[in-house]
């Protein structure tokens, strides 16, 4: 009977505070889960609200720098306007600098965002420095460009040759251009044959035959045979044939000389 008693006094039941207190840690652990989870929630809702907002941002200026003079910064505009509908946020740059170096006349283009509303796009314009053959022209790479207005580059140097030749070819005229220079002579055109042979046109009017090979050796010879003999001569020289192993053949213009002795006799 007393085991009965003490039993019966074991299986009280619990006070509610007891009962609050063996609850109140996972009460206050749900509710920290509730509160972190609220948190989430309302962050998650904050950014994409932030975003929606970014994502309306209008691209309302286009500001344009680098030095213009054949592009027009209306052009530069129209081709970025399709685009530009996506939002300042979310513009893809590296696409709108391919749509723009692929404008005639732009050589380089760099873009950047300035929030809140505004893009700014720095160009570099590519100029023309050579023709190349009778329609196309030639930057400073090489590469063939397109251009406007091509009467106004028709006083460029002439460069001439197969497709393909661009650089090998520029890199002779840019080494004519340094060499001739303290001779006080400019190329003013430079071409190469199917066979590879080389002749060049200086702007006092001589035409200078280096050939298909040994074009450094042939342009040294050249400068010192016009140094020495052929800057001072008495006579205008026409061309200078620089194909020779062992000298030059140079052809001399006679017109004025007999011109000169046309008049004379007709005056006796």
């Amino acid at each position: 009977m007393l085991a009965s008693r003490r039993n019966a006094r074991r299986r009280a039941p619990e006070s509610l505070g007891e009962r609050l207190k063996t609850l109140m840690p996972r009460i206050q652990s749900g509710f920290s889960t509730l509160l972190s989870v609220s948190a989430m929630l309302a962050l998650a809702a904050v950014v994409y609200l932030g975003v929606e907002a970014l994502r309306k941002l209008p691209v309302e200026r286009i500001v344009v720098t680098g030095k213009l003079e054949h592009l027009r910064q209306d052009a530069l505009r129209d081709a970025m306007s399709d685009e530009l509908d996506q939002g300042l946020l979310f513009l893809s740059l590296a696409d709108l600098q391919v749509t723009l170096e692929a404008l005639p006349w732009v050589y380089s283009a760099e873009l950047r965002r300035r929030f809140p509303d505004t893009l700014e796009v720095s160009v570099v314009e590519q100029l023309p420095i050579a023709r190349w053959g009778d329609e196309a022209f030639l930057n400073h790479e090489a590469r063939i460009i397109e251009v406007t207005d091509r009467e106004r580059w028709r006083s460029l140097p002439e460069i001439r040759g197969p497709m393909g030749s661009e650089a090998r070819l520029m890199n002779h005229y840019q080494r004519l251009l340094e060499r001739l220079r303290p001779l006080a002579l400019t190329p003013i055109s430079l071409s190469e044959d199917d066979y590879g042979q080389l002749v060049v046109g200086l702007d006092n009017g001589v035409q200078l035959q280096l050939g298909d090979h040994d074009f450094s050796l042939r342009l040294q010879r050249f400068l010192q045979l016009w140094s020495s003999d052929l800057q001072e001569a008495d006579r205008v020289v026409q061309r200078v044939d620089m194909r020779y192993d062992g000298g030059a053949a140079v052809a001399f213009d006679q017109t004025p000389r007999l011109a000169g002795l046309t008049e004379n006799t007709q005056g006796r």
